[in-house]
């Protein structure tokens, strides 16, 4: 069996994608003409981007079509269907609820949408999904514990697995956020945030020493520091690494000159992600692909790659048993 027919077949777990960042083009216009939202111009080229701005403009044209709960189930059906499609049986999705909030989002719509999309999406294509809701650290304040309250409080969606931390990295490290993490800690959340994608070693040094993570988002910046790549390797604290989003991003020249291979070869806990994928027009497959073809990934290091994405994953025991059966009748 060809590469390709043998990743598209591979079970997977996806342990690191955006809601927000999913609107593929069909599904962003879909949205826009509900709302009777004028793009301004071609969508396709919304898409084509050289620079954070460009990726800026993006994102926020996204945002603008997610209004209601509709919108929400929309969104995360459609997520769930090009999931489905790569055979991901579990994915750990990132959603933002401070941003919703601000643009006048009413937070019950909002989680009735996350709660009949993961409804939708397991009913209708198999797909069990978890919720990470983010801060996003440049509209948040620290003390204003907006987010974990609203998934400790009586509006929240079901299915949280975390809190995260997202948005602009420089500027906004993770220690102000401690208190929020040493919340949902108490209340049985896992701590996931962004960590070492555009700053180095401090802030996943931060995100371990002050938030406690279980996982880091990103963190190919550990390698600038061998004491943290022991650290990390020694704690077996995972890494969700997204090569597309880096090179899209202009955080790794290109995909040849990625560290993925070099993380793996430090002895690091590697899962692969998308990230975006809408927006950096990937999926899990290329990802994997990528892998294989230019760092190094035999189709057993891919299989290794997606039994450890599960076992670090937050998935419903069931789940995890199940989706490890399939793992465990790969042939290679």
């Amino acid at each position: 069996m060809g590469i390709d027919a043998w990743i598209g077949r591979l079970p997977k777990v996806e342990l690191h994608v955006h809601l927000e960042g999913s609107l593929r083009p069909a599904t962003l216009l879909s949205l826009a003409r509900r709302h009777g939202v004028d793009l301004a111009e071609d969508v396709e080229a919304l898409y084509r981007f050289e620079d954070f701005g460009d990726f800026a403009r993006l994102f926020l044209a996204g945002l603008n079509v997610l209004r209601g709960a509709e919108d929400f189930v929309d969104a995360t059906v459609a997520l769930a269907g090009e999931l489905a499609a790569q055979n991901v049986r579990y994915a750990e999705v990132t959603t933002t609820p401070v941003q919703h909030h601000r643009r006048g989002v009413v937070l019950e719509e909002y989680a009735a949408g996350l709660d009949e999309g993961r409804r939708r999406a397991r009913d209708e294509h198999g797909v069990e999904i978890g919720w990470i809701c983010d801060i996003s650290r440049e509209s948040e304040a620290p003390d204003s514990h907006f987010t974990v309250d609203f998934l400790l409080g009586r509006t929240a969606p079901g299915g949280v697995i975390g809190l995260g931390l997202g948005g602009v990295e420089e500027g906004f490290p993770p220690e102000p956020f401690a208190s929020s993490f040493a919340k949902a800690k108490a209340a049985g959340l896992a701590a996931l945030p962004h960590a070492g994608e555009t700053v180095g070693p401090e802030s996943i040094w931060g995100a371990l020493r002050s938030l406690k993570a279980d996982r880091i988002g990103h963190g190919i910046r550990c390698l600038d520091d061998p004491a943290l790549v022991a650290h990390l390797a020694e704690r077996r604290i995972p890494l969700e690494v997204a090569p597309t989003s880096n090179v899209a991003l202009k955080l790794a020249k290109d995909p040849e000159s990625h560290v993925l291979g070099e993380l793996a070869r430090a002895g690091l806990v590697v899962t692969l992600n998308t990230d975006d994928p809408a927006y950096f027009r990937t999926t899990l497959n290329d990802e994997l692909r990528m892998a294989h073809d230019l760092h190094g990934f035999t189709r057993r290091a891919l299989l290794d790659a997606q039994v450890t994405a599960l076992e670090v994953s937050y998935a419903p025991a069931a789940t995890k048993a199940a989706v490890r059966r399939e793992l465990d009748d790969v042939a290679l």
